[in-house]
């Protein structure tokens, strides 16, 4: 089984996908990590990690598509989650590999960025989160964009029948939805 968990910055994909690692030992695989190898080891393919999601995303789907079908094939349990991950390419997975996928997206598009810097700042990550060493402004500017990038992928989950998870209000019941949704037979 390949697990997806795509989305916004700070939607809560990492808790759900570390949850997932510690229940049931699955483990897990950081979009973040091929962005970053790709923007320092080959800048020529222009998926740089500050770039704008959608782009990245859509630029990145090549790539991720063939690692993700070596995963399904080969791999009996496997997470992947990020920011970058394209829903129109994830639908086209599910079709060729349906039921040996699930997918979720989760996001913010009914919040404000103002709001969602106060949480992002009130309910800090772990020891490595990496956002506590940025500014408000920056973290603002994030906001902005990944609430852009949210009303996208629930707009096209919608249009490709894929669940979407919203945590713009009740975030930790909604991220238990998330959750649900993913470990549940079907």
């Amino acid at each position: 089984m390949l697990y997806i968990i795509g989305g916004a910055a700070r939607a809560g994909k990492t808790k759900i996908a570390r949850r997932m690692l510690d229940e049931h030992n699955i483990p897990l695989f950081c979009i973040d990590y091929i962005v970053s190898g790709l923007d320092q080891g080959v800048p020529s393919l222009g998926i740089i990690g500050e770039s704008p999601t959608r782009p990245k995303a859509e630029k990145l789907w090549p790539i991720l598509r063939g690692m993700l079908h070596n995963i399904v094939e080969e791999e009996p349990h496997y997470l992947v989650e990020g920011d970058s991950i394209w829903p129109q390419g994830v639908a086209k997975l599910l079709k060729a590999y349906h039921p040996q996928i699930r997918a979720v997206f989760i996001g913010y598009a009914n919040t404000n960025p103002q709001q969602k810097l106060t949480e992002i700042r009130q309910f800090r990550g772990d020891v490595n989160d990496w956002i506590q060493d940025y500014s408000d402004q920056y973290i603002l500017d994030l906001c902005v964009e990944m609430i852009e990038w949210s009303q996208f992928l629930q707009v096209e989950c919608k249009k490709y029948d894929l669940p979407y998870f919203d945590v713009s209000r009740e975030f930790s019941l909604t991220l238990e939805k998330a959750y649900t949704a993913l470990m549940e037979e079907k």
